[in-house]
């Protein structure tokens, strides 16, 4: 931990401590305290002071209070951006299922290792009975959330709505967003139509529904509702229902009787697994470096050129309607964007992008 002086006064102490490191000098006519044989000109300072101290300006305290002491501040390399992708799967959690939810259990890497070879800023979310969702790799960590609720054979559509206020909050804004259903029977409890129009309102935005359930064959004596079967199971029902709504929606319709539950996954990661790179956007580490919270109030945003060293600072914008120059933060997605005017000048220059996120807790 860096210590600091003991005679600066609390307004100053924030910023030194919890700002970005610098490394430019204080200007010349501000006389700095003795700082006990350490040169205080080594201190951070220069653009991190949104305040000027005039030497005439009583900005001391008195020397027994307590001053805190912070570690430095920590610099992060933000990963290329992209479009983030929420996907929202929910899961048939009727005992005719248990056999397909092994299936998809022994095969739901597939999956991950889609998301993770594209380099996709991806969410997931499952909706179904504790024991039934697969888990995730490491690699998800803060990334995947399980919402527990029964779901029965015929209520899929009505548990996403439900449990709408469940999961909201780990959906973003600017995210593409899929929904995944997997059943052998049919939305009985409601009609794709007002799930449509509700959930659209409820996202603000287009989604795409993809169906993991039956399709409709010919119905027989012995199978009189037309739903696909294998020589070792057979579903209850057609997803009428399901499959309308990935029509409407541009979704994939898959059948749940086909068996090789690694094709399923590689059919559905081709729609899902998809990135689309965002122009000088960065994306932060997650989960955030030991005793950071991320706050874009903190952030210092700098490059470099070429063979010179010395940084240039970009200011922070509060919204992306009025980036010019500089950068904006998309909080939900944890993302750093740099404005046009300073993207296509640091592309110019072939600049390295410096993110200082601020000051560690604790050390």
């Amino acid at each position: 931990m860096k210590p600091l002086l003991s005679s600066f006064g609390p307004c100053f102490l924030l910023v030194v401590a919890c700002g970005a490191r610098t490394g430019l000098p204080l200007p010349d006519e501000v006389e700095l305290p003795d700082a006990g044989g350490m040169d205080a000109r080594s201190l951070d300072a220069g653009v991190d002071a949104p305040l000027s101290i005039d030497a005439g300006t009583d900005a001391f305290v008195d020397p027994d209070t307590f001053i805190p002491m912070c570690p430095d501040p920590v610099s992060v390399a933000g990963r290329e951006a992209s479009i983030p992708v929420d996907i929202i799967w929910v899961i048939d959690n009727s005992g005719s299922m248990i056999d397909d939810v092994e299936r998809m259990r022994s095969n739901v890497n597939v999956f991950w290792d889609a998301l993770l070879d594209a380099n996709v800023d991806a969410r997931v979310i499952f909706v179904s009975q504790s024991g039934f969702a697969p888990g995730a790799p490491i690699e998800f960590a803060r990334r995947y959330y399980e919402i527990n609720d029964r779901v029965n054979s015929w209520d899929l559509l009505l548990k996403l709505l439900s449990n709408f206020s469940r999961y909201e909050r780990y959906l973003r804004e600017d995210a593409i967003t899929h929904f995944v259903a997997v059943t052998d029977d049919d939305s009985r409890a409601l009609p794709w139509e007002d799930f449509h129009a509700e959930m659209s309102e409820m996202l603000g935005k287009p989604y795409t529904f993809h169906s993991v359930a039956s399709e409709r064959v010919t119905p027989t004596i012995e199978n009189p509702t037309g739903a696909c079967s294998t020589p070792t199971s057979a579903a209850s029902r057609p997803g009428h229902e399901y499959y309308a709504l990935s029509d409407e929606t541009g979704g994939i319709k898959l059948s749940i009787c086909n068996e090789d539950w690694s094709e399923l996954f590689e059919l559905l990661s081709e729609r899902i697994a998809v990135r689309i790179p965002i122009r000088c956007g960065y994306t932060l580490p997650q989960p955030p470096p030991s005793g950071i919270v991320y706050d874009e109030r903190m952030f210092r945003i700098s490059y470099t050129s070429g063979d010179d060293p010395t940084p240039t600072f970009v200011d922070r914008q509060p919204t992306e309607d009025a980036c010019g120059d500089g950068w904006w933060y998309f909080e939900g997605s944890e993302r750093i964007v740099l404005c046009p005017d300073t993207c296509a000048e640091i592309e110019a220059v072939e600049g390295r992008v410096d993110i200082d996120v601020g000051c560690a807790v604790g050390g």
